[in-house]
């Protein structure tokens, strides 16, 4: 048997534990054990603008969620010990840290197989032992995860989020477009709209807003555009550089805007390993920075900024938004130790 309670290996330099320690203080360890557990609770946000379409749709499995009534949940199961196989089959990183909790295996992700089955072993590419499955390669799917150290509901293969009725979205992030509070008619710009799910949460709370979407890659505003269509939501993105708005699309006066940066994804969970040195932070500082000061030219005075991360780092969340040209109204954050959720930043900033 392996595969149980193991440990997430974590390549911090001294620096970087630090700046973590400062956060953390006497809860350190139990950050970092927390890093290797998923989020107890797996949530979909439901799309509210098409309630006849939910009412009638089997949401049997599913918990109300306490706070928000878009959100509901299942419970993730585990951790439980796995029976190792001789067959295996080496994933990469990110393909590890989905089969851990009942995804399905897909070729991108696949570095090596061997042996002939029947049942494979998955392994991370770092030894660990997330989940066995049998190889499929008649279908799209190459592995179908048949137990794993964690399990859930398979979120891709739900009826609801092919229909367009709901969207894979964790309950720490959905508080962003709450705070946002989009009002009718007001101008909102998302700087960073991909994968779509603060963006669509805005549009869903507050369709009348006049709200756009920008994204850096020709790719991902595709794959965007057809969360959109399948959401039935109209809401223009375009492909931009979000640091450059004012000189690129001449925007200006706008009511508020969202940045959900690019950020070192140290609260992301479950993590099979990460490596991180704290120049990389400072760089993604120095690359944070230059929305919020996007932000600043095109907002009219006392426009609203929200600013998210998935990530814990002073540097890459308070001393970003410490602008003296800003007024922080609010800061929340969520602790992975501490609320059981992914680790993560949010804070309202008013134009002075």
């Amino acid at each position: 048997m392996s595969g149980h309670n193991y440990q997430p290996e974590l390549y911090y330099d001294e620096d970087l534990i630090t700046e973590l320690k400062i956060v953390y203080g006497s809860y350190f360890s139990d950050f970092l054990t927390s890093l290797g557990r998923p989020n107890p609770r797996l949530y979909l946000r439901l799309n509210t603008l098409r309630w006849d379409e939910i009412h009638e749709a089997d949401l049997s499995i599913f918990n109300r969620d306490e706070d928000f009534e878009e959100a509901i949940y299942v419970n993730v199961i585990g951790p439980t010990k796995l029976e190792e196989y001789s067959s295996r089959i080496i994933v990469d990183k990110k393909t590890a840290e989905s089969a851990i909790i009942g995804s399905n295996v897909y070729q991108p992700g696949i570095k090596k197989i061997e042996g002939n089955g029947p049942i494979y072993s998955i392994f991370s590419e770092n030894g660990v032992h997330v989940a066995n499955g049998k190889l499929r390669a008649e279908s799209e799917i190459l592995v179908e995860n048949v137990e794993s150290i964690y399990r859930s509901v398979k979120i891709s293969e739900l009826d609801v989020i092919k229909k367009g009725l709901a969207i894979s979205q964790g309950k720490s992030s959905m508080y962003v477009a709450r705070m946002l509070d989009p009002r009718p008619a007001e101008t909102i710009v998302d700087m960073n709209a991909y994968p779509g799910g603060k963006l669509t949460h805005i549009y869903q709370l507050e369709p009348r807003a006049k709200i756009i979407g920008f994204d850096h890659t020709n790719k991902k505003v595709q794959k965007l555009r057809e969360v959109l269509v399948a959401l039935r939501m109209k809401v223009p993105v375009v492909v931009g550089d979000s640091r450059y708005l004012y000189e690129d699309f001449n925007i200006r006066e706008v009511d508020k805007v969202l940045i959900d940066p690019p950020c070192s994804a140290i609260g992301v969970r479950p993590k099979i390993y990460d490596r991180k040195t704290i120049g990389e932070i400072k760089n993604f500082q120095i690359y944070q920075k230059q929305f919020l000061n996007s932000a600043f030219k095109i907002l009219k005075k006392k426009g609203v900024v929200i600013y998210s991360t998935c990530t814990v780092t002073l540097k890459e969340n308070e001393e970003v938004v410490s602008d003296p040209r800003f007024e922080i109204e609010r800061i929340v954050r969520f602790h992975p130790n501490l609320h059981e959720t992914t680790g993560f930043f949010i804070a309202k900033l008013v134009k002075r």
